[in-house]
């Protein structure tokens, strides 16, 4: 990838981490307070809270610290109350103490929830949302009346239009309160059944998304710095919006963050990303670098003329003919640590091709119609290792050399390891009539060897086996046994 094409992708990774900053942006999230203490009005002989209050009747409230890990709540203590029937909260003073006796001053058919908190704002949460039913007792029961605050005045917006007192609310979507009026900072409150509040606090407009699940019912409400108030509800959280803001952003997960903010994390990030790059590009051409280094030095021979037999064997040989061409002895001491090597041309002596002689113990050499043929040719020293086929070890071969196996009591089969392009003839065993058995032949041959390996150091020197004058064995040719005459010419 080139740098252009970085450059090219970084600017459009900025680009599209700009707009999706800009997008977030719409969306607020928030934390809901912790709680600081928790409060009920369950009769102790209930055992399941049954949400259904009698008009006028009178609810013992009590509160404790207990599990909560907020801060340490402090009094005096208020309550927080939310009816369907008003469009502003009631706040009572519950006193310094731990619980509080409240008639129900509301008539029947109302929905009404209760929120607590301390005297610096630390909740005990909001119970759940109760309903009034008429009065057991009296047909006409008669409670303290309740005393409303000032109305604030504000305009509350949904994604289809203004909000509706008792409406659905699409998750995901945002609630937007707009005060008309009052002494800002305003603070905007949602109070879920169930659940702690969540606070909001702005001095104009404020946005809230709707991170409840379905069918969850809250209260909205928002108070200025004088004391007014404004309330809405009983709102539920439905559908058929998306759900995607309650994967991992449930109940709020941040705050509102700013599109300046946004835009300068993208860029940061993007800026960093080139630079990462462009370090790994480095890294990369440096090291394929070093590896062509390593090649070269690799074929960096000692001196000039080895290159170059090196490149005229490996053109020459691919149209070698085939010829009677001289091959050399192969050096022993290859593969045993000895640094000297001889080429084909540097040897004095050849291999002519084996002639069975006449009766009367001449040869009949053949003119050999490649008598002229070119130099040989040099060959590379380091040339594969052959393995036998018999498990014995690798031995590595001289340049021209040729390898004959022979096994034991002469078992086939005889393996031959040789170059490509060179005449191999197989020629049966002749034994002189006076020599020893095979196996002792064999036995001085392996010797012999030994001791040439030992002895030799520069290769140029045959074998004795191999210096031996071959004598011709007439052929006796027995009159009574035929089987054994065709043996005999084997």
């Amino acid at each position: 990838m080139g740098l252009y094409s970085i450059l090219q992708r970084s600017a459009l990774l900025i680009l599209v981490l700009g707009t999706r900053g800009t997008l977030c942006t719409r969306d607020t999230y928030v934390d809901y307070l912790e709680m600081s203490f928790f409060f009920d009005w369950n009769p102790p002989a209930q055992l399941y809270p049954v949400p259904v209050t009698q008009q006028c009747e009178t609810i013992n409230i009590k509160w404790s610290r207990g599990p909560a890990q907020g801060p340490n709540p402090v009094p005096p203590y208020y309550l927080q109350v939310y009816a369907s029937i008003y469009t502003v909260p009631i706040v009572i003073p519950a006193g310094d103490r731990l619980s509080y006796d409240w008639a129900v001053p509301f008539p029947p058919g109302t929905l009404y929830q209760i929120c607590m908190f301390d005297k610096n704002g630390n909740t005990g949460g909001c119970q759940d949302v109760y309903t009034v039913t008429p009065s057991l007792s009296s047909q006409d029961p008669t409670c303290a009346n309740v005393t409303l605050p000032p109305q604030l005045e504000v305009e509350g917006i949904v994604n289809n239009g203004p909000i509706s007192q008792y409406g659905w609310i699409e998750q995901c979507t945002d609630i937007s309160v707009v005060p008309k009026g009052g002494s800002p900072p305003y603070t905007f409150t949602i109070a879920p059944s169930l659940h702690p509040p969540y606070n909001i606090t702005g001095d104009g407009a404020m946005n809230w998304t709707v991170t409840l699940s379905w069918a969850s019912s809250f209260f909205i409400s928002v108070a200025d710095s004088a004391g007014n108030m404004w309330a809405n509800g009983l709102l539920h959280s439905g559908g058929p919006g998306t759900t995607e803001c309650l994967i991992g952003s449930s109940s709020g997960t941040g705050a509102h963050v700013e599109p300046a903010v946004a835009i300068g994390a993208g860029v940061g990030g993007s800026a960093a990303g080139l630079l990462v790059g462009l370090l790994s590009m480095f890294c990369v051409m440096r090291r394929k670098g070093r590896k062509e280094r390593d090649r070269q030095a690799f074929l960096d021979f000692s001196s000039g003329a080895d290159n170059s037999s090196l490149l005229n064997w490996h053109n020459r040989s691919q149209h070698r003919p085939e010829s009677t061409t001289p091959i050399p002895y192969p050096d022993r001491s290859v593969g045993t640590g000895g640094a000297g090597h001889h080429s084909l041309g540097s040897s004095p002596y050849h291999v002519e091709p084996f002639v069975i002689p006449t009766e009367d113990g001449q040869r009949n050499v053949p003119s050999s119609p490649h008598s002229n043929a070119e130099a040989p040719l040099p060959i590379p020293q380091s040339l594969s290792t052959f393995s036998s086929t018999v498990g014995q070890p690798a031995v590595k071969p001289h340049p021209g050399a040729v390898y004959v196996l022979h096994h034991d009591n002469n078992a086939p089969p005889v393996t031959i390891y040789h170059e490509e392009g060179q005449e191999i003839v197989e020629l049966p065993p002749r034994y002189p009539a006076n020599s020893p058995p095979p196996e002792l032949v064999s036995r001085n041959v392996s010797d012999n060897r030994r001791e040439s390996e030992g002895n030799r150091t520069d290769g140029s020197d045959l074998p004795p086996m191999l210096q031996q004058q071959r004598r011709p064995n007439h052929i006796r040719k027995p009159a009574h046994h035929p089987h054994q005459e065709r043996q005999g010419r084997r």
